[in-house]
């Protein structure tokens, strides 16, 4: 029997709470949910070959899995259609088989699209009382997807199975297990059609919390984070997603944003899902002022059979300018606890005045417009009323700001919203004075040209061009991290004390000496973990562990070590979207700190997580890892599950991926082209949320460009918005094999190069740096991988060393006659620049580049905030 822990069985209960609250009730018809007889009928094979989750650094080695088919036997149901579902699961598993042999020895395999199946068309159906067919997709990592059949849209076979299949039984489901939006005109095309329900990616208890769904055992209380359109080109994003240099011309009309403004009807609106038990809303108080609104609502479940739980959401319409401007905007939201019929319960809302503001680009400021403002309370965008109107007086300028990460030309074609705001009469008024605002905050903002270099002796200092401020610190020779712990020494002193490549080994993470992958396997210290970064032994300095990734913690589930067999068998969590689904900020928190369990169980100390880019578009790729179209709402599900795991002494998260990471097309080089108010408002606003409200330790930067920067080498997006706007004191990190150049990247703010493969050429940046060689002296050769290009490569490590007959350094390397330089040996000795020592050597003459022009400083800014996060974790 399985030796499973505790953890183990606890966070597994855990996850089924989360995976139930995330389920979605899109349809229910005839009132045919919950189900009565327990005789069903099951098809497609996501019955069988449920999906947990996405692919890429998003999965997850779990113990086990309960797929659908299993969760409805588990419950009890008579499956009717069992002896089918295996025949065509043994199809399923030879196709598959054949699938992974072919990518079996492929190095990038782990970053290729998931396996796909087509679902055979159904030749005849088994009697039972209920009908119910799962359709799964599979979406992963370095792959967006594709608005096709079998992909977005349904196959003709799945959609004539449903069609049939609802015409047969009394009846009829269809079962989501998506990982986000899909078309769903089938609804459209299927009027007998009873239910639709978004399973959604549940992580590793998905069968299980479907059964008690379906069952009545648990009411649904889901709600979509997205905005479902009747056609994949209602979304303004459909005319350049996917593009090498998409441009954004929605600008901030993003997801229910743009809906709402331009009367685009949806299928299902943001927010929007339906329940077994139906609820009344009330707002009973409400009082505003020029600091915070407040608000109570009063919530009673009016039916007379079912508990459930309810969400009430709150929109804020603002007054229409000349700068755009939503519809309406998510301000705040909460869930209720699970209420019994005819239970009530009371919400307290405080939501900030600033929270109201909006970017005036003009200006270079965070503004209050003047007008009439309308609050609004419901379940879902479009189920709302106006419970307040507050009214300004004159412009309010909240925060001036520097105008920052503008683009060349503004690609907003979408600016004036088509609908009017009505009064609204019988509703509380209150009347706001600009007079009574606090006075404008002003940032102070570092200086890009400027570097700050600690010395205690060293003159002869790298760097060109920069304005070098020298501060002369104490000798710390022979200090180690402990006394900085201690307090005995100040981190710039130690810092000042290590040499350039103490430094480099700290600003770069440290490759594994067995396995790198480009999504993460690089830690020798954890087998399976993402990477770490470098040790300094003599100065005390301990390596910190990561690991993937945002549905749980992806490190190896079994491994030997001292001949003992060690289990590390993490949690397979629901999918981001779906945790976000669930709309309960504490169950969220609860995730978090079962994450921390583990992590700290398995001597991890920071996870790769929470992914919370937006889903401008349904199509994205990694859609799946990421919260929700609403920067509130993925804010604060990002800030409620750090807060749980970094309620545990020495665990961090690192927030990803920062910034405008939409999509997977072309994603190690592609550049999102975004107008300064869509980046401020929307694709940093949920990120700016998360840093605020709950510190996390590290933040990871995108591959994408922004306007023509990359994320990772981007002094006014890591230096002057997060630093000096944000005042996120962390630690700041690369994605893995980032292409932003390491040396921009140390002076714009990336502190940590990750996993570690740049180190020589930062070597060479800051001193002479010769060449390096393999254990035979041969000259070394380094491998990678042209993520523009799609192939492997070959560097030589010559690095500062020129070849050169009027040069006066000397380099001894070996020449063997396997070696790759053979043929350049003959050119080498005719033009005077090698002489032969010996069979296997010679010596070359030659001279160093000139390209010191990375600053001491730099590294040692980078150095002291990895060592920040060392000391938080590790001391």
């Amino acid at each position: 029997m399985e030796n499973i822990s505790q953890r183990e069985l606890e966070n597994q209960e855990l996850a089924k709470d989360a995976a139930q609250e995330a389920i979605v009730l899109l349809q229910n018809k005839n009132q045919t949910l919950p189900l009565k007889n327990k005789n069903i009928a099951l098809y497609g094979h996501g019955a069988f070959a449920t999906v947990k989750g996405g692919t890429g650094s998003g999965d997850v080695n779990q113990r086990s899995v309960v797929s659908i088919l299993q969760g409805l036997e588990n419950a009890g149901f008579t499956v009717t259609t069992k002896s089918w579902l295996m025949r065509l699961q043994r199809f399923y598993q030879q196709q598959k088989h054949e699938h992974d042999e072919k990518l079996k020895d492929n190095p990038m395999a782990i970053l290729a699209p998931g396996f796909t199946f087509k679902d055979p068309e159904i030749a005849e159906f088994e009697d039972a009382a209920t009908g119910i067919y799962v359709i799964s997709r599979v979406s992963g990592e370095n792959y967006d997807r594709r608005n096709r059949k079998g992909d977005f849209k349904l196959t003709d076979n799945e959609l004539s199975n449903i069609i049939q299949m609802s015409q047969f039984y009394s009846n009829s489901i269809v079962l989501l297990n998506v990982g986000g939006v899909m078309d769903t005109s089938f609804i459209d095309q299927c009027p007998m059609l009873d239910s639709v329900v978004l399973v959604s990616q549940l992580g590793m208890t998905t069968g299980d919390a479907v059964a008690e769904i379906l069952d009545g055992t648990k009411t649904p209380s889901g709600k979509l984070t997205d905005t479902w359109a009747y056609n994949y080109e209602d979304y303004p994003s459909s005319e350049n997603f996917g593009m090498s240099n998409p441009e954004y011309v929605e600008g901030i009309y993003v997801g229910y944003r743009y809906f709402d403004s331009f009367q685009i009807k949806p299928r299902f609106e943001f927010g929007f899902g339906q329940s077994y038990a139906k609820f009344f809303l009330k707002t009973q108080k409400v009082n505003v002022n020029e600091e915070r609104i407040r608000l109570q609502v009063a919530i009673e479940n009016s039916s007379e059979k079912f508990s459930g739980q309810e969400t009430v959401q709150v929109y804020v319409s603002k007054p229409q300018s000349d700068i755009p401007t939503p519809y309406q905007d998510l301000v705040a939201y909460q869930k209720t606890t699970s209420l019994r019929p005819n239970a009530r319960q009371t919400l307290e809302f405080t939501v900030p005045m600033s929270d109201l503001s909006i970017f005036d680009s003009e200006l270079g400021a965070y503004v209050l417009m003047p007008g009439t403002y309308y609050l609004r309370v419901g379940n879902s965008s479009k189920n709302t009323q106006v419970v307040a109107t507050f009214k300004l007086d004159e412009k309010v300028i909240l925060e001036k700001v520097d105008n920052l990460l503008v683009p060349r030309i503004d690609p907003t074609t979408l600016t004036t919203n088509k609908v009017s705001l009505k009064n609204v009469s019988g509703v509380p008024f209150f009347l706001l004075k600009a007079t009574n605002f606090s006075e404008t905050k002003f940032v102070h903002y570092q200086e890009k040209n400027d570097v700050t270099t600690f010395v205690e002796k060293r003159e002869d200092l790298p760097g060109k061009s920069l304005n070098q401020i020298i501060e002369h610190v104490r000798n710390a020779a022979g200090k180690t991290l402990d006394d900085v712990s201690n307090g005995d020494v100040e981190l710039a002193e130690f810092v000042a004390s290590l040499t350039d490549q103490e430094l480099i080994d700290l600003v770069e993470g440290q490759m594994s000496a067995n396995k790198n992958g480009v999504v993460g396997i690089s830690s020798d210290l954890v087998p399976g973990a993402a990477g770490q970064t470098g040790t300094i032994k003599n100065k005390r300095i301990p390596a910190i562990v990561m690991a993937d990734g945002p549905a749980g913690v992806r490190v190896e589930p079994v491994y030997k070590r001292n001949d003992q067999v060690i289990e590390h068998f993490a949690t397979a969590w629901p999918i981001g979207t779906a945790l976000a689904q669930t709309w309960n900020k504490d169950l969220i928190e609860k995730v978090g700190f079962a994450v921390g369990t583990e992590l700290k169980e398995f001597g991890v100390d920071l996870w790769l997580a929470p992914g919370m880019n937006i889903h401008r578009d349904p199509l994205g790729g990694r859609n799946f890892e990421y919260f929700s179209e609403d920067p509130y709402l993925s804010g604060t599900m990002a800030a409620f599950e750090t807060k749980g795991v970094q309620t545990h002494h020495g665990i961090g998260v690192t927030i990803k991926h920062f910034f405008g990471n939409n999509q997977e097309s072309h994603r190690n080089y592609g550049n999102s082209v975004i107008s300064e108010q869509a980046l401020r408002q929307i694709y940093l606003r949920n990120f700016e949320i998360a840093i605020k409200t709950c510190a996390p330790v590290s933040i990871m930067t995108s591959y994408n460009r922004v306007n023509g920067i990359f994320s990772g080498a981007n002094f006014e997006l890591l230096t002057n918005v997060l630093r000096d706007e944000w005042h996120f004191e962390g630690l700041v990190m690369t994605d893995w094999f980032s292409s932003a150049d390491p040396k921009q990247s140390m002076h714009a703010g990336n502190d940590l190069i990750m996993p570690g493969s740049s180190k020589s050429e930062l070597m060479s940046a800051v001193t002479d740096f010769g060449p390096e060689f393999d254990e035979q002296g041969n000259l070394l050769i380094k491998h990678g991988y042209d993520f523009l290009k799609k192939r492997n490569t070959e560097t030589e490590m010559w690095n500062d060393f020129i070849v050169d007959n009027e040069g006066e350094v000397l380099v001894k390397l070996r020449v063997s006659d396997d070696s790759n330089l053979k043929d350049r040996l003959k050119d080498w000795v005719y033009d005077g620049v090698a002489q032969i020592t010996d069979k296997n050597h010679v010596l070359l003459s030659g001279k160093w580049k000139d390209n010191n022009d990375l600053y001491l400083g730099d590294l040692q800014k980078s150095a002291i905030n990895v060592l920040r996060a060392v000391l938080k974790l590790k001391f």
